[in-house]
């Protein structure tokens, strides 16, 4: 292993982690929306995962562009469990922050973050993720309808993810304090879950969450992940992980150790499952029946795998929706001229700024392919929540932006051209 990097004297408020493998596709992205942070004392750790890919180079890239960033290489692969403790090791922030390669930020999220940890005197505080991409309109709380900061019990986050239907907390992002972080560490063997078992581990040792009802990260939801189904090497794997947290917890309140138990449960449910998936592809149909007889609940996941795999080849075949021309305008503005643009009013005041609100103007912009115009700084605030543009205007307001919206604006991941507010539709 080598380990390439460029720090800056200074010690940042805030380290991202970004670890990847083969992510080259959306990497530069991800790295630009870290980058273009209104938080600027940070660094960005990023931990190649043996790609082959031209992954590295563009992280390398960026490191000979931006003294924040510093790569981390490994020649043999470890998994992303691995590569992230590498990067905790090495992290000097006061905060911990993980972005997957292939996800986004909005630009004021690290510092919005460090705020409301600071406000609400929390060790660990999330925020809600706007879900784009292959399922758009929703965000990953939405069932949860939060109007105020969420300070769940290790026990709520349980009851969370095995709720039916459940709400997938384990995806959360959060910030986390490395003074509480302390020597916790991913646990390398896991593959899948290894976000709620770090999570879970801090909130059972006492450190404090709180979740925001806002969304300030941007999720990117694949194809694939719709129809992805747990490995049965994975799902034991995150059994043995409760087996070992609940062996290394002396005193366990019983309510905690019933859902903990509970979890175990739909893990060994979903490990047969995977094996029957694994049965019926290479079509051992007798021993696929021999798994329904003796596990009659695998049916109806059975079921609505067939179903699942169904609508999706009927929705693969649609036709993608032209892309969208939106102008983006503050609710408090009464009369413009959008001529072909669709006028969408945004909030211009900040806390009318829900995850629904966000959620929703993300939908509207598709697949990425939209054409953008953006009205004062409700509409700079808007481009954040937005997965990316084919082209974009924005209209500056009347009194000019300031040194750091200028430095947003220039950071944004996409090209945007900049209009004066006498140019604009006020």
């Amino acid at each position: 292993m080598t380990d390439a990097q460029n720090t800056n004297g200074s010690a940042p408020v805030v380290s991202v982690i970004m670890a990847f493998h083969n992510a080259g596709r959306y990497l530069e992205d991800a790295m630009a929306s870290v980058l273009a942070q209104s938080l600027q004392t940070l660094e960005l750790i990023l931990v190649d995962d043996a790609s082959t890919d031209g992954s590295l180079a563009l992280a390398n890239q960026a490191a000979a562009r931006d003294t924040r960033v510093r790569v981390l290489i490994s020649d043999t692969r470890g998994g992303v469990a691995r590569a992230r403790n590498r990067a905790l090791d090495a992290a000097r922030g006061d905060w911990i922050a993980i972005v997957d390669a292939d996800d986004l930020l909005h630009p004021r999220r690290l510092e919005r973050l460090t705020a409301r940890a600071t406000s609400l005197s929390v060790d660990m505080v999330a925020d809600d993720l706007i879900c784009f991409g292959s399922e758009n309109g929703i965000s990953l709380l939405h069932r949860l309808a939060l109007v105020r900061p969420w300070l769940p019990e290790s026990a709520d986050l349980l009851r969370a993810e095995t709720s039916s239907p459940s709400v997938p907390v384990g995806y959360l992002k959060p910030l986390i304090r490395r003074q509480a972080l302390g020597s916790l560490r991913y646990r390398p063997y896991l593959s899948v879950g290894e976000d709620f078992d770090l999570l879970l581990r801090l909130r059972l040792s006492g450190a404090r969450l709180a979740v925001l009802p806002d969304a300030y990260y941007l999720y990117r939801r694949h194809a694939a992940s719709l129809s992805h189904r747990l490995p049965e090497a994975a799902a034991r794997n995150m059994i043995r992980a409760l087996d070992e947290l609940e062996d290394s917890l002396e005193c366990l309140p019983n309510a905690t150790r019933e859902l903990l138990t509970r979890r175990r449960i739909a893990l060994t449910r979903a490990a047969q499952f995977a094996r029957l998936v694994t049965t019926l592809k290479d079509k051992a149909y007798a021993g696929a029946s021999a798994l329904l007889l003796c596990n009659p609940h695998l049916i109806r996941p059975l079921t609505r795998s067939i179903w699942e795999h169904v609508t999706r080849r009927f929705a693969f075949h649609r036709r993608s929706d032209p892309p969208a021309c939106l102008m983006l305008m503050p609710d408090d503005v009464d009369h413009a001229s959008s001529g072909a643009f669709s006028r969408i009013a945004v909030p211009s005041v900040l806390s009318d700024w829900t995850a629904a609100r966000a959620t929703a103007v993300a939908a509207l912009a598709g697949a990425g392919n939209a054409r953008i115009r953006a009205v004062d700084r409700a509409g700079l605030e808007a481009l954040g929540y937005i997965p990316g543009w084919s082209e974009a205007e924005l209209v500056a307001p009347p009194d000019r932006w300031s040194d750091q919206e200028k430095r947003m604006v220039a950071a944004l991941p996409w090209p945007v051209r900049e209009v004066p507010a006498a140019d604009g539709p006020h």
